[in-house]
């Protein structure tokens, strides 16, 4: 029995919601006579509000409780209770078994109600044999009703299917790809009539490797089209004898005979090779009269490629939906922007940082609840070591095409963070889900309704044919296909894997303890509420076995499923995007885009779990076009079905960001450019390249103006740039100094200062030197002087004023150590060319008026061989006057050398600091709790690589020397498992530079297995120099003002790529700190993995320490190419600090602060030292609030990567502030109130200078 209701719905009028009024359902039940607490258990309950035509119904979900509960989340059913008795064959005797060697060798899934009962249907496509359609008769039980409805597909080798309203009649239709064969379309007829194959008059019976339809509205014309991807052809008789090549006018072509099968393949700069091709896809329009036109030219689908996934999703929320095409090989992914005018553009190299190799199925979602939807895409990375050894075969010529694609591409899965920006980051590493083994589809759902979206994967193949120890040369496959080589291989049997989302980017493997643990081959799959619980139940694809159905059993979480009833749009909401707000969850997005993962099509509904939510505060739906219609009030474990309504909505006004890039109008128009040079062929097992490390800057009144110039740190054989600031924003390259730059160009510029280093009034230029594009010793390691003669012009200082020692430099800083009143300089070694890892020298130089000299090993014994030096610091940790200095290194940890009297002494230890072995790039200081001490800020490579997250139980590990019979001492790295060391690198790559590995480990599988103790001896290992690393998160040491510290991490998203340069500012007058930081490493070793999937991050410390990532759309702040150095000033002279950052082998950014309405302007101070310190370096000042509290800041010549800041420092806005007290280096102090500013500018002088 149902009851109609008639509710008031949530309807805009004049921007007034009103919720659902459920209390009325109430009192008009009880005024017909129904009790409502029986009527929710024993009966459905619909409730529609009608306003204008346009209704929202609700309906009670089924109650959990009347199911057979199970001891795991998920129970597979068998097909004896179900009645599914499907199996999708592999048949070995097919005359098109050709085709098991691809992934179209088990056929699609589609979920849905055909026959318009309420219940859920199932339709299976079957490669060799008939498709087969399953009508439920009750729950869980089904009947083949393929015959009587007339979708058998006949004798087709069928691929992938979607089940959508393709006439907008409200029913659901098929769309069924097949290979070589007329696609088919069945539409359905209704009222259970059987249903009419109608693809020629549709103009949609293409004829080509066809594997997966994918349907949307794109051109937001109310009905839905359709792209169709394509696989490749597969030659039945095998490759001819000789090679389908023909040459002309001294260039190769596929000769015409064989286009159809093959393309040519770069191989290297001059080299190619013919390969199997991928087919052309197909976009078709639909014409709105039951027709179909091919639009693929006109609308820039040109590309061919191995197709694996086609998912339609708005990655900009421009309103238009855009398209990702995932390939196979080498074939570039796509992603296609919808230009809104019928047209696309491929713009994956500018929005994605790298792409997968062997792209097969995806799947969009909100995966941090964020409100942006996120994308990820598998590939086949092994899960454990064993099958990464055995699979990964010989790298050959794809090594060349790794280190060249653009853009690049990894052996992995990949998972795309929107940020709300122009750019996606890559987090799969750090959400742990970027090797699921051989992945064929990628499910992203609320499988446990806890409010975050999980992710299921079906994995195995046919046959293994990736077995590295089965190498497949070409001449093998004349006269034969890859199956005939391989059919009579034992299948590949793999685990099935969910992954359950605990949040902040994280998943956990509850494969076992959800029931999804199936081994098989399992390829397609679906999922939909069968049972109507509200849950999502699952349906797989399996070879050679019954198909998997998996009811969802949970009992725990509240839920909603909602049914889009499209009325100017398509029928059921395809491409609609659906938003949830709740108080215990926050943000939901959801898309309604059935045909994801892998040649299925789940049902045609949205669902959320809403965890202890019972109540949905706000629900928005945005229909193609722009449309949007809100509800709220809406409770928890219904059904509902919304109809679209013909008004619309104004946008919400979106808020510019805090910063706005602004670069090239600035005229700081540097470009750092690197020459070729390989670090590989010097040290073939180098994890990443040395000889790219640069890309620094110096802030400093070059022409003695009054206002800061920037120096631009140069590559090796490229000049450095000085540009000088002309007032409002306008700098201009200065050419006086061209010739002295210019004649430098061999050195590779590190870290610049501008500091008086001779005491008479102006800022000298140090440039330190360093790189590996050279010998040891060799004389463009010197570091360069140059004195500034006060208006500019530039001389180098004589080898008697800065010693001249050939050193790999890195880092420098510079403070008065020694309390002299100059000055002094540390400069850290970075690495010895063709020697990594081992360390070269550091220096102290003290400046001895204006001549410095080397003092290290009297004063700083210990800082001399402290190791691979990344990052400097001049800092006073505790508080007692006297500049420490702390260090950070690569396989090493954060140093501290504490500061008595002008002698350093490392004391790390009783710092709690040597627990904490990294590869650190950069420190910098601020006082992040406001509690009067310094905290630092430190930098390491991050939790988002191969690496994972090392522990002292589990380093990374790294050997150095003489393991082999060669007279060339050799790089290896191991990592920690099951309690022993296993080698880090492949076979193949391993042997080729320690020949000796293959004479003894002939195979993969003997290699697999071999622990490091078997492949060396305990003679050669113990001979090595050996470094390891636990520790790879960044974050910060708070200092308990004692100079002790804690250890805390940023929040994981910070965590997403190495950090490099990064600044401690408050950038909006708070009085609380803001942080921003640049990342990536581009030259990482491709075996090593890419480390470039961060865009740099920025955020703000509250008033306890605790720091929070600003969104990225919110901030403005992107730097998504190789960070180097970032520094703070104000370059437009508003008054408001503002950033400029480097990048290697790229162009340098500048950010102008837009500082948003609800700032306060900051205070702005300026010190004037004494002639021999003019900018107060190392000064610390201390701030005293109005309401209470004190902030300490420090004055650095030197700090984060490679880079000095200005020397302005940026305070809370005046009306914050109290008392200011600066400490001077010399131990002199003074006081202002900030009250006594200028235009927000406060400038106190030494009080020797004093009036």
């Amino acid at each position: 029995m149902d009851c109609i209701i008639y509710m008031r719905p949530c309807i805009f009028d004049s921007g007034a919601c009103t919720p659902l009024d459920f209390g009325c359902m109430r009192k008009l039940c009880r005024f017909v006579g129904i009790t409502c607490a029986l009527t929710c258990i024993l009966t459905t309950l619909h409730a529609q509000a009608a306003v204008n035509g346009n209704r929202i119904s609700v309906r009670n979900l089924t109650e959990p409780g009347t199911v057979t509960r199970s001891p795991t989340l998920f129970e597979r059913l068998p097909h004896g209770k179900t009645g599914v008795d499907y199996i999708n064959v592999m048949d070995l005797q097919h005359r098109m078994s050709y085709l098991n060697y691809a992934g179209s060798v088990c056929g699609g899934i589609a979920i849905g109600d055909v026959n318009g009962d309420g219940k859920n249907d199932l339709y299976f496509v079957s490669a060799p044999r008939s498709n087969k359609l399953y009508i439920q008769e009750e729950p869980w039980v089904f009947k083949d009703a393929t015959e009587e409805f007339l979708l058998s597909g006949e004798d087709r080798w069928g691929a992938g299917v979607a089940m959508v309203d393709i006439d907008n009649d409200e029913d659901l239709d098929l769309y069924v790809c097949n290979y070589d064969a007329p696609n088919q379309l069945f539409i359905n007829q209704g009222a259970n009539k059987p249903f009419e194959e109608s693809a020629a008059s549709y103009g949609l019976d293409m004829v080509d490797a066809s594997l997966m339809p994918a349907f949307a509205d794109f051109d937001n014309d109310g009905d839905l089209d359709v792209y169709v991807l394509t696989y490749r052809y597969v030659q039945s008789g095998g490759r001819p004898s000789r090679p389908p090549v023909g040459v002309k006018n001294g260039r190769p072509y596929i000769l015409p005979a064989f286009e159809k099968y093959y393309h040519l393949r770069q191989t290297g700069p001059n080299g190619y090779t013919a390969d199997t091709c991928g087919r052309p896809d197909r976009l078709f329009r639909n014409n709105g009269n039951g027709t179909f036109t091919d639009i693929s030219t006109e609308a820039g689908i040109t590309e061919s490629g191995h197709g694996f996934s086609a998912t339609w999703w708005d990655y900009n929320g421009d309103g238009l939906l855009d398209l990702y095409v995932g390939n196979d090989f080498t074939d570039p992914d796509h992603l296609y922007h919808n230009n809104g005018n019928g047209s696309f553009t491929d713009v994956i190299a500018e929005v994605m940082p790298y792409t997968t190799w062997s792209s097969m199925g995806a799947d969009c979602a909100d995966i941090n609840n964020d409100g942006l939807l996120d994308f990820m895409s598998a590939d086949m990375a092994a899960t454990t070591h064993y099958k990464s050894i055995i699979t990964q075969g010989e790298m050959g010529d794809r090594r060349w095409f790794l280190e060249n694609a653009h853009p690049r591409q990894t052996m992995r899965n990949t998972l795309y963070l929107n940020t709300g920006t122009k750019k996606f980051m890559e987090t799969a590493f750090l959400a742990n889900v970027a090797k699921t083994d051989w992945t064929w589809a990628v499910k992203l759902a609320d499988f446990d309704n806890d409010s975050w979206v999980d992710l299921f994967v079906t994995n195995g193949s046919a046959r293994m044919f990736t077995d590295a120890d089965r190498h497949i040369a070409p001449s093998m496959l004349i006269g034969r296909t890859e199956w005939d080589l391989w059919k009579d291989s034992e299948p590949f049997i793999e685990q099935n894997l969910a992954f359950k989302n605990r949040g902040d980017l994280h998943f956990d493997d509850v494969s076992k303890e959800w029931g999804l643990d199936h081994h098989g081959m399992s390829y397609g799959a679906a999922y939909g509420d069968l049972d109507g619980d509200g849950d999502l139940d699952l349906v797989t694809a399996d070879l050679d076995e019954h198909v998997g159905i998996y009811r969802n059993t949970s009992s725990t979480g509240h839920r909603v499923t909602l049914r889009l009833k499209g009325k100017v749009n398509n029928s059921h909401g395809i491409g609609c995007i659906v938003g949830i707000e709740t108080k215990e969850n926050g943000i939901q997005v959801r898309q309604n885009n059935p045909m994801t993962g892998f040649l299925s099509s789940n049902e045609p509904i949205l669902h959320f779990g809403l965890g202890k939510a019972r109540t949905i505060d706000k629900l928005t739906v945005t229909w193609p076009g722009g449309k949007k219609q809100v509800f709220t009030g809406l409770k928890a474990d219904k059904h509902y079905i919304i109809e679209e309504q013909a008004s619309s909505m104004p946008a919400s006004p979106i808020e510019a960001p805090q910063f706005t890039e602004v670069g090239q109008q600035t005229g700081l128009h540097f470009t750092h450019q690197e020459r070729a040079f390989s670090d590989f062929q010097r040290q073939p097992l180098l994890p990443g390249k040395h000889s790219q490390l640069g890309g620094g800057m110096a802030w400093g009144d070059a022409d003695g103006d009054g206002d800061e110039d920037i120096y631009v740190a140069a590559a090796a054989g490229q000049s450095g740039a000085l540009y000088l600031q002309k007032g409002k924003g306008r700098f201009v390259k200065d050419t006086t100094n061209h010739a002295l730059f210019n004649a430098h160009r061999r050195h590779e510029d590190m870290t610049p200062l501008w500091l008086d280093f001779d005491s008479d009034g102006d800022f000298d230029l140090f440039v330190a030197s360093g790189g590996v594009e050279c010998n040891p010793g060799d004389p463009i390691l010197f570091d360069r002087l140059y004195l500034n003669n006060g208006k500019g012009k530039l001389t180098q200082a004589s080898k008697e004023i800065l010693p001249q020692k050939a050193i790999s430099s890195g880092p420098a800083a510079a403070a008065d150590f020694d309390a002299d009143g100059d000055l002094d300089l540390f400069i850290g070694g970075r690495v010895v060319p063709g020697q990594y890892p081992v360390a070269p020298e550091s220096r102290l130089l003290q400046n001895n008026n204006g001549v410095f000299k080397d003092m290290t090993s009297k004063l700083a014994p210990g800082l001399k061989h402290a190791g691979l030096v990344t990052s400097a610091l001049w800092s006073d940790v505790q508080a007692d006057g006297q500049p420490d200095l702390l260090i950070t290194l690569e396989w090493g940890t954060v140093k501290c050398f504490s500061n008595a009297n002008g002698r350093l002494t490392d004391t790390s230890t009783e710092r709690g600091l040597s627990n904490y072995t990294g590869w650190w790039n950069s420190i910098t200081g601020a006082d992040l709790d406001r509690d009067g001490d310094i905290d630092y800020t430190v930098m390491n490579v991050g939790i988002n690589t191969r690496y994972g997250m090392p522990s002292p139980d589990t380093p990374a590990l790294l050997y150095y020397g003489f393991i082999d019979d060669s007279q060339r001492p050799k790089i290896l790295e191991a990592r920690t498992m099951q309690n022993d060391l296993f080698p880090l690198r492949a076979l193949n790559y391993l042997s080729e530079f320690i020949p000796s590995i293959r004479k003894n480990f002939p195979t993969y599988r003997s290699f697999a297995s071999a622990t490091l103790s078997s492949i060396f001896s305990p003679a050669q290992l113990n001979q090595t120099l050996q470094l390891s690393a636990d520790h790879f998160e960044s974050g910060f040491l708070i200092n308990d003002g004692r100079g002790k510290f804690t250890w805390r991490a940023l929040p994981r998203l910070a965590q997403a790529s190495p950090g490099f340069g990064v600044v401690t500012t408050d950038m909006n007058g708070d009085g609380n700190t803001d942080l921003h930081c640049v990342q990536n490493f581009f030259t990482r070793e491709p075996g090593t993995g890419l480390w470039r999937g961060g865009i740099g991050f920025s955020g703000s410390f509250d008033n306890g320490g605790h720091f929070h990532v600003t969104p990225f759309a919110q901030s403005g702040f992107l730097v998504d190419g190789d960070g180097t150095g970032l520094t703070v000033c104000d370059f437009d002279e508003d008054g408001w600090p503002d950033l400029v950052a480097t990048q290697n082998n790229q162009r340098m950014l500048a950010f102008k602060n837009n500082h948003p309405s609800s700032a306060k302007h900051p205070l702005r101070l300026q010190l004037q030292g004494l002639k021999n310190n003019p900018t107060g370096v190392g000064s610390r000042v201390i701030v005293s609030f109005v309401k209470g509290g004190i902030k300490a800041q420090e004055l650095y010549a030197g700090s984060g990567y490679l880079s000095q800041s200005s020397a302005t420092m940026y305070l809370a806005a005046p009306e914050h502030l109290d008392r200011i007290e600066i400490h001077w280096p010399d131990g002199t102090q003074s006081e202002a109130s900030a009250s006594d500013h200028d235009q927000h500018l406060l400038i106190i002088k030494h009080p020797e200078l004093a009036d």
